[in-house]
């Protein structure tokens, strides 16, 4: 998954349908912008989510991080930052198909 983002930009929300590792990835120029992934269970109300290095998944500048959590879905945003222009790519790696409770 690949967002080009902007300055206080929300990025298109995409469902994860599977249990997955996933590890996002930020590049770009970030013109004093904060880039970051978050994650939804429901598609509406929507969370920072954290990465297994005892951090969040919020960036200032260029780097890569495995997420901690496995949401429904994930989405791409960028908070502040003047002249942004910020590319935030997710690996998903599937290991088996979420089921209904």
């Amino acid at each position: 998954m690949t967002w080009e983002l902007a300055e206080a930009d929300t990025g298109t929300a995409f469902p994860i349908p599977y249990a997955a590792d996933l590890t996002v990835q930020v590049s770009g120029a970030f013109g004093s912008a904060t880039a970051g992934l978050q994650g939804s269970n429901d598609g509406i109300n929507w969370a920072t989510l954290n990465a297994w290095i005892g951090t969040n998944t919020s960036f200032t500048a260029a780097g890569i991080r495995k997420v901690t959590e496995n949401p429904g879905y994930i989405r791409a945003v960028t908070t502040g930052g003047t002249s942004s222009s910020i590319k935030v790519v997710v690996a998903v790696k599937a290991m088996f198909d979420k089921k209904a409770y």
